[in-house]
């Protein structure tokens, strides 16, 4: 589900610089958790190989104390203090060889007898050593290791050797050799790559939480701006049509009245038929103009206490000559114990008209239509369903744009001024439909006490 929504993010509706935001974010988060896990594991890999080390120079300190080991570095003839140390140091868990350096980094004794009396090369291991530090060097702490986890996650008889350089000094604290540890502690070894896996997919599992956090507060942040830009569309589209109704209004309902008054004359006498046609157009010309009218107004709420069914059932009276006509079947369906909303009478008797309307439109050769009311905790919802031609998946969210419709003598103002009308009393419209099936509306409507709440917070 998450990646899907990734998927939408980059590939659907999502603005140019929403997507380039998720593409950065994304190149972001990944950088981070890289260099996070990587940094992590170094650390904790060094302080846990560091205190290895430490343990290993405190052990070879106390055998030195105990055996005198700093003799032999005065007389490095006298190798029985040595061998009594490596006596003990061969007991050491994961020692695999084990060499003395001299001040003068010649070899004084190791456990290969070949090294005895070679002089060694360049070691800056040794060197710090030399200068009373204590040394660690392993595969185990170059950065690679780190930078490609993969490795660790590898199971192989190879193991990642650690060498310790420990500082032996004389009773006058001064340097008079070195020993060095060369170590297979497997369950060091065993550790530092448990680690490793734990610090990387830690690092992996948060990456991954903290990009999907912003990819949905991006998702929402865009719907929000979606949102409001179809409001503000929506608003100018507003104001276009109230300047648009206006000037229709006061310039055709004079003359449309006119017309009406002569075709009722002429109907009559002989010409009753074509006096009819001329009437019925008028009609509709007079609707197309208090949709219009209707749509652009702003004012004049007149809030209280609605009760939606007998709205409905008065809607459906209006309309039964119709559907007698039309041959469309009328069926009703809701309790008798509904509960009392908040809203604007005339607002929410326009929106359900126009889904009635629009329901009709859709069955002009007979069908059935269903008004149903039901309630719940979260409020009324109001369905208008039809089994009419139904609204092409290309058309279904364009809907409620103004001035789109598909009808061929449409305007393309009833569903926005519904959606509108339903909101302006707190609710919500939406449509679900299916071609050659039909159109199922469903209005959502708060209670009343919701209803009074939502003014409340938000007195405009």
């Amino acid at each position: 589900m998450a990646l899907r929504k990734v998927r939408t993010l980059l590939t659907g509706t999502a603005s140019i610089w929403t997507r380039r935001f998720a593409v950065l974010s994304a190149l972001c988060v990944v950088l981070t958790a890289l260099v996070s896990a990587t940094l992590l594991s170094k650390s904790v890999a060094e302080r846990m190989i560091r205190h290895n080390a430490e343990l290993a120079q405190d052990f070879v300190g106390s055998l030195m104390r105990m055996h005198r080991g700093e003799d032999f570095f005065l007389n490095s003839t006298d190798t029985r203090s040595m061998v009594l140390i490596f006596d003990e140091l061969a007991r050491m868990p994961g020692l695999g060889h084990a060499n003395v350096f001299g001040p003068n980094r010649q070899v004084f004794w190791s456990t290969n007898p070949a090294a005895i009396g070679q002089e060694v090369g360049a070691n800056e291991e040794l060197d710090g050593a030399l200068s009373g530090r204590l040394e660690v060097e392993s595969e185990l702490l170059d950065t690679a290791s780190f930078i490609k986890p993969e490795h660790a996650f590898l199971r192989s008889d190879a193991r990642d050797a650690i060498e310790v350089y420990i500082p032996v000094k004389g009773p006058d604290q001064r340097v008079v050799g070195v020993v060095e540890l060369y170590m297979l502690p497997d369950h060091l070894i065993d550790s530092v790559h448990e680690m490793t896996r734990f610090v990387w997919t830690a690092c992996v599992i948060s990456g991954l939480v903290i990009y999907l956090a912003l990819v949905w507060l991006v998702m929402q942040a865009d719907r929000q701006i979606a949102r409001q830009q179809r409001t503000i569309v929506a608003n100018e589209s507003l104001v276009a049509v109230g300047d648009m109704a206006s000037a229709v209004a006061h310039g055709l309902r004079n003359p449309l009245a006119s017309i009406r008054s002569s075709a009722e004359l002429i109907a009559m006498g002989p010409e009753r038929s074509q006096a009819n046609d001329i009437m019925s157009e008028v009609d509709r010309l007079q609707t197309w103009i208090a949709k219009l009218l209707a749509y652009a107004q702003q004012g004049g709420r007149s809030l209280g206490e609605v009760r939606v069914e007998r709205l409905v059932e008065q809607l459906a009276r209006d309309h039964l000559p119709r559907m007698e006509r039309q041959q469309v079947q009328l069926l009703r369906d809701w309790p008798e114990d509904l509960p009392t909303i908040w809203a604007d009478a005339p607002a929410l008797e326009q929106a359900l008209e126009n889904l009635v309307s629009n329901a009709l439109d859709a069955m002009p050769n007979g069908g059935s239509l269903r008004l149903t009311i039901r309630a719940d905790a979260k409020g009324l919802t109001v369905t208008v369903a039809d089994t009419g031609v139904g609204i092409a998946p290309q058309d279904l969210g364009s809907v409620f744009t103004p001035f789109h419709t598909t009808k061929r003598k449409g305007l393309g103002v009833g569903l926005p001024l519904a959606r509108r009308s339903v909101e302006r009393v707190g609710g919500t419209l939406h449509l679900e439909s299916a071609q050659g099936v039909g159109t199922l509306a469903i209005v959502q409507l708060p209670l009343l006490d919701e209803r009074r709440a939502k003014l409340m917070d938000n007195p405009s």
